[in-house]
């Protein structure tokens, strides 16, 4: 999750260690593992030589006129790692908030195409680029609406361009959280639509539902920090802590994953620390996402209506307005009322229904191409959820007794289960 590095650092005083087992991932509980992700030490080797990657633009809707306050957002922005020779392809697609770029697509991007797969990186739906460029509501938040944009756009990059430069043998897709549910989504739809017919599709860290995971992530920060008060002095901790930790070092400061492993270790963060850092960076991550759904509809709900932006413009009050706002309220307030406008018998809980993996569960009962990939103490998880998963998914799924949110998927043994589901592996030596 983006920013954890530094945020990480305001740490408070216990510690929780899961039960010994076989499993070689440390023994952190589900809010550190989050925050700390995989030492170097226990990921397998996936340097690449050079930069064998592309970076390509597509515009999805040519006749969409580009507002002068997102001039630079023109068109779709999507990574390619092309082999030189025949290989199957695999879409790979980034979770909430995440461009085509990151930690988790970095270990995706290089896994699979060590191991003999072209790759493309789709920006997430909730991704500014992707809302402004790709989006048909420009409103996330719905899990079909969202999933069918994504598939556009697949398509639309497959035909006009890729199939220009590649050839391709089979098709695969996967995804980590929301690209996770979103995956599932994308099987389900290519068999009806059949433009890829993916031979598989791997679903990790999914949510079961948007809404209640995105409520979930909002009460870590939002039920910890009541007050402008103790978000200054939450801050003020985060500084000082980096402040004591670059002193330590001597200013030598590598703020990843072996770096993190080791403050915890010596400073020993709990939970509601380590929950508030998470809650934290996706109250940032809805905020941007809440602010331009607001003003790409023309909704009000921060933006007026009809306001126009400037290089000089002061944009402070609707930054504080989108800083109180919950992902509830965006819910609530925004989405509801946008859908209504078209289909007045829309509801709330018609909208979560569609969010979540139970609007499509007869499909992922019964396909035998959907695998899933999770952690028993994945905390965007409510109550009950991971086993409803195992009951949906049963010898199709694989759930890790520890790992968080995604914190264990660059572990050597998590990165060859999800390359063997494939039918592929790295390298030897790797």
């Amino acid at each position: 999750m983006k920013n954890l590095a530094i945020l990480f650092l305001a740490s408070a005083l216990s510690w929780s260690v899961a039960q010994a087992d076989d499993y070689g991932f440390p023994m952190l509980d589900g809010f550190a593992a989050t925050v700390i992700s995989t030492p170097e030490n226990l990921r397998p080797d996936l340097r690449i030589k050079g930069r064998p990657f592309r970076l390509k633009s597509l515009k999805v809707f040519p006749d969409r006129p580009v507002r002068p306050y997102v001039w630079y957002h023109d068109k779709m922005r999507y990574l390619v790692f092309p082999q030189k020779k025949p290989a199957p392809l695999i879409f790979v697609i980034a979770g909430t908030g995440s461009s085509y770029h990151g930690p988790h697509m970095t270990t995706l991007y290089q896994a699979f195409y060590l191991a003999g797969f072209h790759v493309v990186g789709l920006p997430s739906p909730t991704s500014f680029q992707f809302m402004v460029t790709a989006s048909t509501t420009q409103a996330p938040g719905v899990l079909d609406d969202d999933s069918r944009d994504l598939y556009r756009a697949m398509t639309m990059a497959w035909e006009q361009q890729l199939s220009k430069d590649l050839e391709v043998t089979d098709f695969y897709v996967t995804g980590y959280s929301l690209g996770g549910a979103q995956t599932g989504y994308l099987a389900m739809l290519d068999e009806q639509e059949k433009v890829f017919n993916f031979k598989k599709a791997l679903m990790i860290n999914p949510p079961v539902s948007l809404y209640n995971s995105a409520k979930r992530l909002d009460g870590f920060f939002r039920d910890n920090i009541k007050s402008t008060e103790e978000a200054q002095a939450f801050w003020n901790r985060v500084m000082g802590a980096l402040g004591e930790e670059y002193a330590n070092t001597r200013g030598a400061v590598n703020l990843g994953p072996e770096f993190l492993y080791d403050v915890y270790k010596r400073r020993r963060p709990d939970d509601q620390g380590l929950a508030t850092l998470i809650g934290l960076v996706f109250a940032i991550t809805a905020q941007n996402m809440i602010t331009v759904a607001d003003s790409m509809t023309q909704s009000g709900y921060i933006v007026p209506v009809g306001t126009t932006a400037s290089i000089a413009a002061n944009v402070d009050p609707y930054f504080v307005v989108a800083a109180r706002t919950s992902f509830e309220d965006y819910f609530r307030d925004l989405l509801v009322p946008f859908y209504q406008r078209t289909d007045p018998s829309i509801t709330s809980e018609k909208l979560k229904y569609r969010a979540s993996l139970k609007s499509f569960e007869d499909y992922l009962r019964t396909t035998d191409k959907v695998g899933l990939s999770h952690n028993r103490d994945d905390v965007i998880m409510a109550d009950g959820e991971i086993e409803w998963l195992e009951g949906v998914f049963g010898d199709r799924a694989k759930i890790w007794p520890r790992g968080g949110h995604c914190g264990n998927m660059a572990y050597r043994e998590n990165v060859e289960h999800m390359l063997a589901f494939f039918g592929a592996s790295l390298p030897e030596g790797r």
